[in-house]
């Protein structure tokens, strides 16, 4: 079986570099070389003295353990470092799921965290999200229901992409509480971890039970996406079999990504401090305004991470045929500008398209 086409993607490489105004953008602005360096009071010879020999299949030792610090319990053996999360991804399905699996998520969601499970041929279970939408978090109820549904597989996507909800301190105890009892496996995908607006890092489920892994990456967080670096954790015997699948993959991560991510992460707190009073200045700057612009019903800040959903007031775009109630909200990081709002359709739709057409005052097209 071929997974479907990942449209969002597509639509990235096809406009990417030749549209005026990115609206579905996720990450913050990616930064130059020059400027990382800089901010992190580097200079450009450093880069001189890496070796450009194949990494340690596992990830460079110093790094792994740099990564192992952000999750309590965990040390450099229970660390894979990948290439994105997109390859972490894609591996830790290929080894929890297989036909008829039963795997659940929150909906809308990151295509790859669906369509790869249904590839390999599991029954999906979306548990959807937009009761929420009015909270900045996840609902206790959400939580019983992801838990409900995931038999074989729980997805839990946080803060979640891209609706912006995170969890608080009921739905984490829930959690908590919740996995101890439940016999398949769980997946933290953590990605905007970095991006928690009340702690210096979001709360993670990684090493919660026996059978939980998790996800995580600093290239959305702080605008490196270029750097294509990731990673997961999980028990052992299982990161060794992610570590041997991967040898048919991408098999080692550039040594030049490894050394500008161990200087990300030891230097975490200084370069995402200014990023974060960024976000909450356009996030704060949005809420001032949002009344004013034509279409929108309500909008609630995100938790966490860049993206927000905003309800559009019923029947205000026709898209594809079908009434879309909600867009994507983001809130860019600029050094130079105060606010940059982006719009993006993600996951509502099966395959949006360009078209547009506003609803006439008898209901019609």
């Amino acid at each position: 079986m071929e997974p479907s086409e990942f449209w969002i993607e597509e639509r990235l490489e096809k406009y990417r570099k030749i549209a005026p105004c990115n609206l579905g953008e996720s990450g913050i602005r990616n930064v130059t070389l020059g400027e990382l360096l800089s901010n992190l009071n580097l200079s450009i010879d450093v880069l001189n003295s890496i070796s450009l020999e194949d990494s340690p299949n596992r990830g460079d030792f110093t790094l792994r353990s740099e990564i192992a610090k952000l999750y309590p319990g965990l040390d450099a053996d229970r660390v894979l470092v990948t290439t994105g999360t997109g390859e972490a991804l894609y591996i830790l399905f290929h080894i929890l799921c297989k036909k008829d699996s039963v795997v659940s998520y929150f909906s809308p969601a990151f295509q790859a965290l669906y369509e790869i499970p249904k590839m390999i041929g599991a029954k999906l279970e979306p548990v959807s999200l937009l009761k929420n939408l009015e909270k900045n978090s996840i609902l206790d109820s959400s939580v019983f229901e992801l838990f409900e549904k995931g038999k074989d597989l729980v997805i839990f996507n946080h803060p979640q992409n891209p609706s912006g909800l995170s969890l608080d301190l009921n739905s984490i105890e829930t959690i908590r509480k919740i996995a101890h009892l439940h016999k398949g496996w769980i997946l933290f995908d953590e990605h905007y971890r970095f991006l928690d607006f009340q702690n210096d890092l979001g709360w993670t489920g990684a090493g919660l039970t026996e059978h939980t892994v998790s996800t995580g990456s600093i290239t959305k967080c702080f605008g490196v996406m270029g750097l294509r670096i990731g990673w997961m954790t999980g028990p052992k015997e299982l990161i060794e079999k992610a570590r041997s699948f991967k040898d048919y993959l991408t098999h080692t991560v550039s040594p030049i990504s490894e050394f500008l991510t161990l200087q990300i992460l030891q230097n975490r707190t200084h370069l995402v401090n200014p990023i974060k009073t960024s976000i909450l200045n356009n996030i704060r700057f949005f809420e001032s305004i949002w009344k004013q612009l034509p279409g929108l019903e309500c909008f609630t800040r995100p938790g966490g991470g860049v993206v927000s959903f905003v309800k559009l007031k019923k029947g205000f775009f026709l898209l594809v045929m079908r009434i879309f109630y909600w867009i994507s909200v983001g809130f860019l990081y600029f050094l130079d500008v105060i606010l940059n709002v982006k719009v993006g359709f993600e996951s509502v739709l099966e395959k949006p398209t360009n078209v547009f057409k506003p609803e006439s005052k008898d209901g019609k097209v």
